[in-house]
């Protein structure tokens, strides 16, 4: 299927990440059904039953993340061969990877797609030796999605697979994508603050990896001023990104980056539409963050460092 052409695509979940996909995709003038447990009389309640009548070409799991492994079965059981998105964590604990049969399978990391980390990757070799890196992300959970309350939302239930480090875990991918595999890494985190809510809310990383000897992540749900940032040193010098505004430093030079709130989720959604799995977080990728995920979460209860 050409890039340009219409697509048939299914998008589980009706929530606030699934209503996104499937309003981007609609404006990308593809035929979309929503499928949820929620639906109204006469829509599909689940994918299974979605299956039986229509024929996509595209399905994306947007479901509470505790629930990603049983779509992923249901597609797994109808020997589905088209393309799959999986929205960020694949899981929220490790879950072993079924057989299947997609043409493309990727998870939506999709702050992959922003052109400031395309310039950062492409930029980090002429860094030299790499000595740290540090990545930044907070946001205030309640003013997060304006229709939800974040009381109820599934980032305020371990059930659900919520919590700053699942929410928030982009950074843990591009961390990985940059800097290759940890081999020992330690943490500080948990609910900190007077949010109401069950997960935690502060994680505080440092790790060592393959191609950087000091990597530290913060995340939050707290930042009233909401921030997302990197910073890299090498020998031949410091790049920082202001994710948020765009703004990307190397040395003494300056680079703008402008990118509409939804370009790095449609962007995805073209690439995979495509067939182009150049910068697609692959299964295999997202479960060795989602392996992280626990070695940190290992990390902070014990108080000790975690080695691979």
């Amino acid at each position: 299927m050409a890039s340009g052409s219409s697509v048939k695509i299914a998008v589980i979940g009706a929530g606030s990440i699934g209503s996104k996909h499937a309003r981007i995709l609609r404006d990308l003038q593809h035929d979309v059904v929503s499928i949820s447990s929620h639906a109204e009389p006469g829509k599909y309640h689940t994918i299974a039953d979605a299956l039986k009548h229509e024929q996509f070409e595209y399905v994306i799991i947007a479901s509470k993340t505790s629930q990603h492994n049983s779509d992923l079965h249901k597609l797994y059981d109808s020997k589905f061969s088209g393309k799959v998105l999986v929205e960020k964590p694949l899981f929220a604990s490790f879950e072993k990877l079924g057989a299947n049969t997609f043409s493309v399978a990727a998870v939506g990391y999709n702050l992959r797609f922003h052109p400031a980390i395309k310039w950062l990757r492409a930029n980090l070799l002429s860094l030299g030796e790499i000595s740290s890196a540090n990545f930044y992300v907070g946001q205030y959970l309640p003013t997060w999605r304006k229709s939800i309350n974040y009381q109820t939302s599934s980032s305020a239930s371990t059930d659900a697979g919520g919590g700053v480090l699942r929410d928030l875990s982009h950074e843990l991918d591009l961390a990985q994508l940059m800097f290759g595999d940890w081999h020992q890494l330690t943490a500080i985190g948990g609910k900190f603050s007077d949010l109401e809510i069950e997960t935690a809310d502060t994680f505080s990383v440092l790790m060592n990896s393959s191609r950087c000897p000091a990597v530290s992540i913060q995340l939050n749900y707290l930042d009233r001023v909401s921030q997302r940032s990197i910073t890299v040193n090498g020998n031949n010098g410091t790049i920082s990104l202001d994710l948020i505004s765009g703004v990307a430093k190397y040395n003494d030079s300056t680079e703008i980056f402008k990118s509409e709130p939804d370009q790095t989720y449609s962007d995805q959604h073209k690439a995979i539409i495509a067939g182009d799995k150049d910068d697609l977080c692959t299964f295999d990728n997202a479960l060795t963050v989602v392996k992280t995920i626990e070695a940190i979460e290992s990390a902070s209860n014990k108080h000790e460092w975690i080695k691979k």
